[in-house]
């Protein structure tokens, strides 16, 4: 994994199949961020397809929202559709966001997908790069925040509920200078690592790497499977900063459609019920970041989750202890941190 060539052959060769047909989803309640574009909104239409009963769409413009609810109410009329307001660019909404969770009745699947790629350097309303920010750091803010009504729900049912954070086969690409840092978080914050192109975008996919493998082994597989998918180089408008002509032409030569992307997707979340931790790639187990010993990792793991943890849980937390859901994400942190 993690070569060129090899990437080149498997988007050439591989081509990823939707669930079958005789799974059902009935009874199941369904979150994913990001669902009304791309890969999330086909990950969406495959799940209502399959008799969900409750799909929750996450997303940061709520009449883009409804457009997509149109569509899989349309498609899936007996799946109950209802469209939440998410952005990953404020703390603020994040909280209220895993408060409004906590009062479903269950939640069963979810699955982290809002992402994009930045190829220059920008900052986020937060301060940090928006690359980390978006692709990272909110997304394992939320997944701290869902946690608890996923646990909840397993406990009801008797069988774990499910969390896939999206990555990519470009966490295999990224040279990751930033790692000798002191912090690495602030080392990615100043505009001259930034690199080029794409280099932070697959650094934010390899952060999630890290994070689905700690996540997972501070979490009981019996009560959440979590898991990591790469959903392979999509036609999708991920890329829509980057569009030039040649990139264009190639994408449309080697990229797999955003329904296929969708496949990748909802197999993670859905099958794969012995995994826990594990990074999946064409819809099977796989390696993940051989470019770095298995020790290096770990200790990369280590170092980094450090950093994160300051910036999630700073020791007064003054703005975020005035409401409940953040009580709960700081009583989340003392049992797991």
């Amino acid at each position: 994994m993690g070569g060129f060539l090899g990437f080149l052959y498997r988007q050439l060769t591989f081509k990823p199949k939707p669930l079958p047909p005789t799974i059902s989803l009935a009874g199941n309640t369904g979150l994913i961020t990001g669902a009304n574009i791309g890969l999330g909104f086909e990950a969406a239409r495959e799940l209502a397809s399959h008799k969900l009963s409750r799909l929750i769409l996450a997303v940061k413009d709520t009449s883009k929202g409804e457009t997509a609810k149109t569509t899989f109410s349309k498609e899936s009329p007996d799946c109950d559709v209802q469209v939440w307001q998410l952005d990953y660019d404020s703390y603020e909404s994040m909280v209220a966001f895993g408060a409004k969770v906590a009062t479903l009745d269950r939640l069963d699947y979810v699955l982290l997908n809002a992402g994009l790629k930045q190829v220059t350097y920008t900052a986020s309303h937060t301060g940090h790069e928006t690359n980390v920010q978006i692709n990272h750091i909110g997304t394992s803010l939320l997944s701290l925040l869902i946690l608890p009504t996923l646990q909840k729900t397993a406990k009801q049912t008797g069988k774990p509920s499910r969390m896939t954070i999206v990555s990519s086969e470009g966490h295999f690409w990224t040279p990751f200078k930033e790692r000798n840092a002191p912090n690495i978080l602030a080392r990615l914050d100043e505009r001259e690592t930034f690199g080029r192109v794409m280099q932070r975008y697959y650094t934010s996919k390899l952060l999630n790497v890290f994070w689905t493998r700690e996540l997972a082994s501070r979490v009981d597989r019996s009560e959440v499977i979590i898991n990591t998918p790469n959903p392979g180089w999509c036609y999708s408008g991920l890329h829509r900063y980057q569009m030039t002509s040649l990139y264009n032409l190639v994408l449309k030569m080697l990229s797999w459609t955003s329904a296929q992307g969708g496949h990748c997707l909802v197999d993670a979340l859905v099958l794969h019920e012995e995994s826990h931790g594990q990074y999946l790639s064409e819809q099977k187990e796989t390696s993940y970041a051989m470019s770095l010993r298995y020790t290096d990792c770990l200790l990369l793991t280590m170092s980094y989750i450090a950093d994160l943890r300051t910036l999630f849980f700073p020791r007064k937390a003054k703005r975020f202890r005035r409401n409940s859901g953040a009580r709960r994400w700081i009583c989340w942190k003392r049992r797991y941190f």
